[in-house]
């Protein structure tokens, strides 16, 4: 992996898993005007700012454990009794690490320090940078130009020369390689200034020497490497021994689980690791159909041929879904699929039909699905390999503008009456009524910008208003939304609690 260097400093809108328990008294803290900011909880702490621009440290009850006297402070997950903090010296930013005790642990005379794991910190200065651990210990001088971790091996680069030194400081290769990837089962591919590679393991022994007209590419698994043939253009798979697995003759090599997905002159097919065919090269396109770690579909891939997708399992001759739809995607165990009319179905994960395709789908969840068919309006549960509809009389359903694949995941459902919207939950319920000009899910959180009187707010799905509708104009902005009134210069943004979204997908 070529090592870039770079700086930034990002400061998170979304709210985590951790500080959403702290939501309350976080909300609290901002409404009561007690501080402009409180991000980063995490071990029972969080970080505050105030509105001169000072950050502290908070505990779980909001006492101040750490006085605001610090331009920046950042509260790590895996650092539990050790901040990296900011102050300001000759009109200079200078950074350093505290503990809880406010006790300076890393002195504050570094331009930039960095937490790298495995108790080790990156610090820099005048362009040039070290490695000390958290008890200040040198472990490597402030003379590289740039250094990362992996699990204790360092990989430092300087003058364009990069070598690896362990946890303690000790130098354990001297390659002045112009890259050096990171490990992948304790292996690595070294890339020399004159192109050749060659295989390390992670003690700098090397276990696979260069070979002439030909690049390692990629480390597949503790025994097997990407080589590709530079006359040729040709990939191959090679063992440690120096014995071919797979020949070169390849333009492309994908390892799969326990194949590989090969392509020549832009066709793809399936083989073994013995180079056994299992699906010719004939389709366009083939990837897993992997989702969320799923067994349901283990050997199974979607397959392209053209506009039209299908899904095919290489131990088996027959399609698992016949390659002739225009989209299929996966929900919960199912796969949904559009046919050339823009009809949807629903098929098992072993290519039994669940839902006939009869249906134009609408927004989805795991085990519901808004659904139109013949003009009529459904709901339809979904059971096990089985469904049943309930019609659904809440105007006409409204399509997502952002729906991938002709649906949308969301457990509720915009409708439209009589020129005006509202919205319907997945359990046949009218949650928010038919009285806005304007109606959009922000994601799929459950939250609503609505319009009425030419005006924006938001409600939440149990039509609660979480934000007057007063403003005149909005814009989604990934984790924000950023609300305007005209002629006012005071922009208001609205922070997306991805906490809250419907996981339905």
């Amino acid at each position: 992996m070529r090592i870039i260097a770079f700086q930034a400093l990002f400061f998170l809108s979304f709210i985590s898993k951790g500080q959403s328990k702290f939501e309350s008294l976080r909300k609290k803290l901002i409404e009561n005007k007690t501080y402009e900011y409180v991000y980063k909880f995490e071990n029972n702490y969080a970080v505050f700012r105030t509105f001169n621009n000072k950050m502290g440290l908070i505990d779980s009850l909001g006492n101040v454990v750490i006085k605001p006297t610090y331009e920046y402070i950042d509260n790590k997950e895996n650092l539990k009794n050790l901040f990296e903090a900011a102050i300001v010296v000759n009109k200079k930013y200078k950074r350093g690490f505290i503990d809880l005790q406010n006790r300076v642990k890393i002195p504050f005379e570094y331009d930039d320090i960095f937490y790298m794991g495995n108790d080790l910190i990156r610090v820099s200065k005048n362009n040039k940078t070290g490695v000390a651990d958290i008890e200040n210990k040198i472990i490597l001088p402030l003379k590289y130009d740039y250094i990362q971790n992996q699990n204790g091996i360092l990989f430092v680069q300087t003058n364009n020369a990069i070598d690896l030194f362990d946890s303690k400081g000790k130098q354990f290769t001297n390659f002045k390689a112009a890259d050096i990837d990171y490990f992948k089962s304790k292996k690595s591919i070294v890339t020399l200034p004159n192109k050749n590679t060659f295989i390390i393991d992670d003690q700098g022994n090397i276990i696979l020497n260069p070979i002439k007209n030909h690049q390692f590419e990629r480390v597949l698994e503790s025994d097997s490497y990407l080589i590709k043939n530079t006359i040729t253009k040709k990939r191959g798979v090679i063992k440690s021994s120096g014995q071919y697995e797979i020949e070169c003759k390849y333009d492309e090599i994908l390892p799969s689980a326990s194949i590989y997905v090969v392509q020549n002159n832009g066709k793809s097919g399936i083989i073994d690791k013995k180079d056994a065919v299992l699906k010719p090269l004939i389709y366009d396109h083939i990837f897993a159909a992997f989702y969320k770690d799923s067994i349901h579909f283990e050997n199974q891939y979607f397959a392209y041929k053209g506009d039209l997708k299908g899904i095919i399992n290489p131990y088996l001759e027959k399609e698992i879904i016949p390659i002739s739809y225009k989209n299929i995607e996966q929900l919960s165990k199912y796969y949904i699929t559009a046919n050339s009319d823009n009809k949807n179905g629903m098929f098992s994960s072993n290519g039994a039909i669940i839902i006939p395709e009869d249906y134009e789908f609408y927004n989805v969840s795991p085990n519901k699905i808004f659904a139109v068919k013949n003009a009529r309006k459904y709901l339809l549960a979904i059971g096990d390999n089985s469904y049943n509809e309930t019609e659904v009389f809440a105007g006409e359903f409204v399509k997502d503008k952002f729906s991938f694949g002709g649906f949308s995941k969301s457990n509720y459902q915009i409708f439209k009456n009589e020129n005006k919207f509202g919205i319907i939950s997945n359990r046949n319920e009218i949650v928010v009524p038919a009285e806005f000009d304007f109606i959009t899910e922000i994601y799929s959180t459950g939250e609503f910008i609505v319009q009425k009187n030419k005006k924006y707010g938001i409600v939440s799905s149990g039509n609660q208003v979480l934000l007057e509708l007063k403003y005149d104009t909005f814009k989604i902005i990934k984790e924000v939304v950023k609300f305007e009134i005209k002629n006012q210069k005071t922009k208001k943004f609205y922070s997306v609690d991805f906490s809250k979204e419907n996981n339905t997908i």
